[in-house]
């Protein structure tokens, strides 16, 4: 045999032995895991049809369950409407009850009674990147799975902690368990970013979940008990923000902040309009977080954009028409019926900004937009743009920067639109 047939046939042996022990490792872990891995199905009671599904499992020898916050969200928010039911791998059903959740990292508890006392044990090691882990939950109501991934760190950017599973979840493995080789929990399935990429809240937020006890809350608190996450996030988060130093960085002769905080991501492009006289240049930077409250609104986004426009070819008339159709708030698209928001409220005025120097002292447009949670009282999504135009022989040049915050404590709105116009040099 030559040395390059034996090199292969190693590396082949080796590989074959791999994959014979990851099977074994996933075969382990399912025999001995599935009597502790449930379906949940949120039921509407007026119909007897599932709401929706997903998938939980047992923490606790006295019968506590741990999911995610959106799969029993529903309940939560209208529980006279919904009932919850939990599966087992015997095909057992039972009723079960909320005790806790925590809706910033997406995690619920419930309680359910006649289950064996047992449950799977939290683990907070740490892992490396190229770890083999485990994902197990009920996709599409298709029957419980193990799926086999590789761990491959935190989320980079992200204003919460979430390991990257290169694995594929599918709708209905929500709140289903990941375990590491030795059968501990290191994460909870929470959500699809793609083929093969995949999302998971790390147990260290279940394990202080956990930490509160499991006296059930009062079903008349659910909200307030919500709206205390949320409003002790965007503290923590806008404080943070308020109280530190703007890096700036130069876009079309003006000193703009740049990526302030590791939880955004920034890009850019540009579009040439000729058949419309003129170009436009784009930055942008956004966190792409979001918190679930309900179906049809989201929260916890931050973002700051600029624009430049310039133009040697329209006429005056002609340009500041275009800078009015640009100087219009952007959608938040977060949502926000008129169950969830109050109307925006907006206000617009000329104002001056301290640029620093005197080719920047023109005047800016300036449009302020407020809108209220209905049910979350004193959060609010608000919005900030601010128009600046040049025009000299002939030549139109202007700059629309904006700011959008959703979540975000009445306290920190003023704070955050002065730290963001007073970093414009």
């Amino acid at each position: 045999m030559t040395l390059f047939k034996l090199l292969s046939f190693v590396v082949l042996a080796g590989l074959a032995s791999f994959s014979s022990h990851a099977e074994d490792t996933a075969k382990l872990l399912f025999e001995r895991n599935a009597p502790l891995v449930f379906q949940i199905k949120v039921i509407d009671k007026a119909s007897g049809n599932k709401a929706t599904i997903g998938s939980g499992f047992q923490i606790s020898p006295t019968g506590v369950i741990a999911t995610n916050y959106h799969v029993v969200s529903d309940y939560i928010l209208e529980r006279e409407m919904y009932r919850i039911e939990v599966r087992d791998h015997d095909d057992n059903v039972r009723e079960a009850s909320l005790i806790n959740f925590d809706i910033v990292h997406d995690l619920a508890l419930l309680q359910v009674t006649g289950l064996e006392k047992q449950g799977l044990n939290l683990s907070q090691s740490q892992l490396s990147h190229g770890n083999r882990i485990y994902s197990m939950g009920n996709p599409n109501d298709l029957g419980m799975t193990i799926i086999e991934g590789t761990y491959n760190g935190l989320v980079e950017a992200s204003r919460y902690r979430k390991y990257l599973f290169s694995g594929s979840l599918n709708a209905g493995m929500s709140g289903g368990p990941v375990f590491n080789a030795a059968g501990d929990v290191i994460g909870i399935n929470v959500s699809k970013g793609g083929e093969q990429l995949s999302f998971l809240v790390p147990a260290k937020h279940l394990v202080e979940l956990v930490e509160e006890g499991f006296e059930s809350l009062s079903a008349e608190d659910y909200r307030t008990h919500a709206n205390k996450y949320l409003m002790q996030d965007q503290d923590t988060y806008y404080s943070m923000l308020t109280g530190m130093e703007w890096l700036t960085r130069e876009f079309k002769q003006f000193n703009l902040p740049d990526k302030v905080h590791d939880s955004l991501k920034c890009w850019g492009h540009t579009l040439e309009k000729e058949q419309n006289l003129y170009e436009e240049v784009h930055r942008h930077c956004k966190t792409k977080d979001e918190i679930f409250i309900n179906s049809d609104l989201y929260t916890g986004t931050f973002s700051f954009n600029y624009e430049s426009i310039t133009s040697d070819e329209l006429i005056t008339p002609q340009f500041y028409k275009l800078l009015e159709q640009n100087h219009v708030m952007h959608d938040f698209s977060n949502g926000g019926s008129a169950e969830d928001t109050t109307n925006f409220s907006c206000v617009t005025d000329f104002v001056e900004i301290d640029a620093g120097t005197a080719t920047h002292s023109e005047p800016w447009k300036m449009t302020t937009c407020v809108r209220e949670y209905v049910e979350y009282r004193g959060l609010y999504d608000a919005g900030l743009i601010a128009t600046r135009a040049d025009s000299k022989d002939g030549s139109h040049e202007a700059l629309v920067i904006s700011l959008y915050t959703t979540g975000i404590g009445k306290q920190h709105i003023s704070k955050m639109h002065n730290k963001f116009l007073g970093t414009v040099r």
